[in-house]
């Protein structure tokens, strides 16, 4: 009988949304429907991190200092590249907006170097000179590139491959993490990661490198898991079978009790994609899944399944590729997937869709209100 009623309220959704008028792109109008939620990471990449026990790292301030090069040339890493960079990618999702005429929210993931350097007096701060992040309600989260703290300088050495390696690259990003303050309030928001999975997953075996980040993070507080797709394997969706992205938010709840909040992505969009890969999208890509994403939530009459779209970019790559194309080079990198995608996405909202910006804590705000946790034999999945 339920069958029945799910199938007879999805038929139901086809008519309403096909009775509201069409699109050149064949869209779902998707306005008599909860939204498609909408989570834009910048992956701030930070240091390159050094080999355990090379002098330089104990010395070096790069990163710190490093200024951004002129008009045409690439930038090398640097405290100074992040902070333009995240600025450059705000800049323009502000000529954006969703269906509720909200601008877009940025989820920004420094790594560990980035964490250190803004809470330092000489090097940091300048992350809010342009832009006040908080008050305009975007998020912060960590990243765990494989790098852990030396105990000395700036100085961070690339963890290896283990459990404890993964336990010390977290604890280390999280502790700078904690230490920095803007107008006496907490950057770090805590509750959202990266693991590095992909990082990791060669040496730990892939089910048991989600295992241990998912635990690690747990301990300190994370709930939520924005990763790669193939890095969530725990109580993925059944169907999907790391083919893609899930549609939809779900829980994944280990037999200790352990609870992450999984929100799939497909890596960054770029042009320089070369396509068919879980660590990027093309553009083309990225708007496929997009309106598959919208497709997918017409059709579901369940309304505890809370659908989104997730994708990353990079400071370094945005700024890259906007530097390069003032120098006379093509537009074809992280800027042109950025743009492309969100051009897209406003293309869609233009014809009707139902379409919402949130952060990573919003979403899973949603998700959690639709979906309380009960117990581990009914939440398997969801």
């Amino acid at each position: 009988m339920f069958d029945i009623i799910k199938i007879t309220a999805a038929l139901m959704l086809i008519v309403i949304t096909s009775c509201g008028g069409g699109s050149d792109n064949n869209t779902t109008r998707t306005d008599t429907l909860k939204p498609v939620y909408v989570v834009i990471m910048n992956h701030v990449e930070g240091d390159i991190g050094f080999s355990e026990g090379d002098p330089d790292c104990l010395t070096s301030t790069i990163y710190q200092t490093l200024p951004l090069p002129g008009a045409g040339s690439k930038a090398d890493p640097s405290y100074s590249l992040d902070i333009a960079g995240n600025d450059l990618i705000y800049e323009i999702l502000l000529n954006y907006a969703d269906s509720r005429g909200q601008k877009p929210k940025l989820f920004i993931e420094p790594a560990g170097e980035w964490w250190q350097t803004y809470a330092d007096p000489m090097y940091g701060g300048k992350a809010f000179d342009k832009y006040n992040y908080l008050a305009l309600g975007n998020e912060f989260g960590i990243q765990g590139h494989a790098n852990y703290y030396s105990g000395n300088s700036f100085c961070w050495y690339r963890s290896p491959q283990t459990e404890q390696g993964v336990r010390i690259k977290f604890q280390d990003m999280h502790y700078f993490a904690e230490q920095a303050l803007h107008n006496g309030l907490k950057v770090n928001n805590g509750k959202t990661y990266t693991g590095g999975w992909k990082l990791e997953k060669d040496a730990l075996g892939d089910a048991y490198a989600e295992y241990i980040i998912d635990h690690e993070a747990s301990a300190l507080g994370y709930l939520i898991s924005f990763e790669d797709h193939d890095g969530h394997i725990e109580d993925e969706p059944p169907g999907i079978n790391n083919s893609r992205p899930s549609y939809y938010v779900y829980r994944a709840v280990y037999d200790d009790g352990v609870q992450i909040i999984k929100i799939d992505m497909n890596g960054t969009v770029t042009g320089n994609c070369q396509g068919n890969t879980s660590r990027c999208e093309t553009p083309d890509e990225a708007v496929k899944r997009f309106d598959q994403t919208l497709q997918a939530r017409s059709l579901d009459a369940d309304s505890g399944n809370i659908y989104f779209f997730a994708f990353a970019e990079h400071s370094n790559g945005v700024w890259n590729d906007y530097n390069l194309l003032a120098g006379g080079n093509p537009f074809e990198g992280e800027g042109f997937g950025l743009e492309s995608i969100m051009d897209a996405i406003q293309a869609r909202v233009n014809n009707g869709a139902n379409v919402k910006f949130v952060t990573p804590s919003e979403l899973a705000a949603v998700f959690e209100a639709e979906n309380p946790f009960d117990s581990p034999e009914t939440e398997v999945g969801r």
